[in-house]
């Protein structure tokens, strides 16, 4: 078989860090709210959480490259057996809140951002990233994975730029901040358990999303690349984490913890400020549209299959792309009117809720059934061998 020329390891670890990159992550309130209130625990969260992510992610993968199961609601199907009836929907049911959600909040947080720094309206700003996040979706997996390449480097050289001159000129600042934290006792629900369980809420939420990513896994070519891109995404996703939190630590003691958007403190306060704030504007931007595309591809292939179940290969891949063009017009669509509507505060009361549920409804059945399981079962499959 002719390999491909996508190096498909780069392109999942940079899909998974372009998903991981929203609205929340390049303002830094998601960090924040998450790490960096946790004070002294704040540095080693996110390396937890993303080998969380990247146990999850590489045995999603490694079950779709075995099992052919391309498509999230085969993968689910046959991961969950015999109980895929009910766990097959509960998933389909997370994927769609998170879908919804995630992307709905992409249009207001990118909408705001250019109104800001355009002057534009809101509306027309919305509608923009509408049609840019319908424009990327239809063009297949492969357009996808490029289009989170290109995106995946501009957003690590903005972030590098922003946050690596504060890191250097900061650094006793942070070790001054993170000695206070080790020598003052935890506040109430900011203590170690707390961290934790805060760490394994978050990568809960992050795997909700491996619809998205097993969307591409038919690209897979040998389970190499699946360890690759296990691995280089731990690496990309943790150590952007990281360096965010160390930029954003040399705040915490100015009003950091209340600001809506806290990579603006980092920048007007820290080095390069002034003409740092459009760029974060772009990250910002730039991160609502890619998380929006990766999120709403996912489900598009998903119904656009479910559409041609009954139909041959020829008269399915004669309709595949104006039935994506529909069902990506659809999702938009709705999600575009819950970011209109103000409908996303109601949708919100139960976003916290989501990563909690994912810890047993993903993470724990994936270490039982993918890594325990198997290891419970080679002895047996060993002695029939034999």
């Amino acid at each position: 078989m002719k390999r491909s020329t996508e190096k498909i390891y780069l392109s999942l670890a940079f899909l998974w860090f372009t998903t991981h990159f929203g609205g929340g992550f390049a303002s830094g309130r998601q960090v924040v709210e998450y790490f960096v209130r946790y004070g002294k625990y704040a540095v080693i969260m996110p390396i937890i959480s993303q080998a969380v992510i990247a146990i999850v992610l590489y045995a999603a993968w490694m079950y779709a490259f075995e099992n052919k199961a391309f498509y999230y609601r085969v993968w689910t199907d046959k991961f969950y057996k015999p109980v895929e009836k009910v766990m097959s929907n509960v998933y389909e049911l997370l994927y769609n809140l998170t879908l919804v959600t995630a992307t709905a909040v992409a249009f207001a947080t990118g909408g705001a951002t250019m109104k800001s720094v355009f002057g534009t309206s809101y509306l027309f700003n919305t509608a923009l990233i509408a049609a840019a996040l319908l424009l990327l979706t239809i063009f297949g997996a492969k357009f996808v994975r490029r289009a989170a390449s290109i995106i995946a480097i501009a957003i690590i050289a903005g972030m590098f730029i922003i946050y690596i001159p504060n890191i250097i000129a900061g650094l006793p600042k942070i070790a001054e901040n993170l000695s206070a934290f080790s020598a003052a006792p935890a506040a109430s629900g900011l203590g170690l358990l707390d961290a934790l369980w805060t760490t394994m809420k978050y990568a809960g939420f992050q795997s909700v999303v491996i619809g998205a990513y097993i969307a591409h896994s038919s690209a897979l070519e040998d389970k190499k690349d699946i360890m690759k891109a296990s691995v280089l995404g731990f690496v990309l996703n943790a150590s952007m984490l990281v360096m965010t939190v160390l930029g954003l630590l040399i705040f915490i003691n100015d009003g950091i913890l209340t600001e809506s958007v806290p990579a603006l403190t980092v920048i007007r306060n820290g080095v390069g400020a002034g003409w740092m704030v459009p760029l974060i504007s772009v990250l910002i931007l730039l991160g609502a549209v890619s998380t929006g595309v990766n999120l709403i591809y996912g489900i598009t292939q998903r119904v656009v299959i479910l559409m041609g179940k009954n139909d041959n290969e020829a008269s399915f891949k004669a309709k595949e792309r104006n039935r994506s063009i529909v069902v990506s017009a659809v999702y938009v669509m709705i999600t575009w009117s819950i970011a209109q509507f103000g409908l996303i505060p109601l949708i919100a009361k139960g976003y916290g809720t989501l990563g909690y549920i994912s810890v047993f409804v993903i993470i724990l059945p994936i270490v039982l059934k993918f890594y325990i399981g198997r290891v419970l079962n080679k002895p047996q499959s060993t002695a029939e061998n034999a």
